[in-house]
């Protein structure tokens, strides 16, 4: 598994995508797995293991979910700190993930079920869940690793609803943009905020308005807005992340990272800053 995944990056991003799948923003405006149904959260698990098995190329596993390097493997999933193993699983291999969007992390770890690390209490289906002992008997492969983050997350819930309060999808992407300056902004979370297909339009729609209040936004696919992200010491911008910051005129001897506009040093306003439009040649 450390071969197939050295950093855990194939495996941050499986997981995220799965959960995304599932909270379908662009349809329903969900963001986190707390708003899935009962039915969803059981399919979650479901799905990850299907897109590990491909993400991996893991053949299938005659008993168990599938095979890692010949060796028969079930995984088990869980939001929560602990897993349920039914009695068929007794002496088997597991791959147990373990993630939690609201702490934003994720792990993966590996046990050889045994029954003396069972709780001794079962379901009516005779599962049991680890005991203590079990639990300090996993090997962890990749532990407490973050997941893929996306604004509306990390959000205040009061900054959240201030958002979806907006009638529009262009509106609460605006609002978007004002509210999360500096904060990394996902597709999915345009997805969700204007629970609409197109939410990557109302991006680009978005930074046209939102200039003539001094705010620029910056998208990673575009090499201009990388540079101009450098110069002003902001985070690297991956290729599908927009962020917004507002700017203002430098004045002279300031030595903040500064951009050129219209032969005019910019730099990231100050909260006491006025709003002050940007020039025409940033919407190009």
């Amino acid at each position: 598994m450390l071969r197939l995944d050295p950093d855990g990056s194939r495996m941050g991003a499986v997981i995220d995508g799965a959960g995304r799948h599932l909270l379908d923003p662009a349809h329903t405006g969900r963001y986190l797995w707390s708003q899935l149904t009962k039915g969803e959260k059981t399919g979650l698990g479901v799905a990850v293991g299907h897109r590990i098995q491909r993400e991996l190329g893991l053949a299938d596993g005659l008993h168990l979910d599938f095979r890692v390097v010949g060796h028969e493997v079930d995984m088990r999933f869980t939001t929560g700190g602990n897993w349920m193993f039914p009695p068929e699983l007794q002496g088997g291999l597991c791959l147990l993930v373990r993630a939690d969007d609201a702490s934003g992390q994720w792990s993966l770890g590996l046990l050889r079920v045994r029954p003396e690390l069972m709780r001794t209490g079962a379901n009516r289906d005779g599962k049991r869940g680890l005991s203590a002992q079990g639990r300090s008997a996993i090997h962890w492969i990749h532990r407490d690793l973050p997941l893929p983050e996306h604004a509306l997350r990390q959000l205040p819930a009061d900054v959240v609803a201030a958002i979806f309060a907006k009638s529009s999808g262009q509106a609460r992407t605006e609002e978007l943009f004002q509210q999360a300056q500096l904060t990394a902004i996902t597709t999915a979370d345009l997805s969700a905020v204007t629970m609409q297909l197109d939410g990557v339009k109302r991006a680009r729609e978005a930074r046209r308005r939102l200039a003539s209040r001094g705010v620029l936004i910056l998208n990673g696919t575009h090499s201009r807005d990388c540079e101009w992200a450098s110069a002003l010491d902001l985070p690297v911008l991956a290729p599908s992340i927009w962020m917004s910051v507002r700017l203002t005129p430098a004045p002279q001897h300031d030595d903040s990272p500064t951009i050129t506009l219209n032969g005019i040093p910019w730099r990231v306003a100050r909260p006491g800053d006025p709003e002050t439009p940007l020039p025409t040649a940033v919407l190009r």
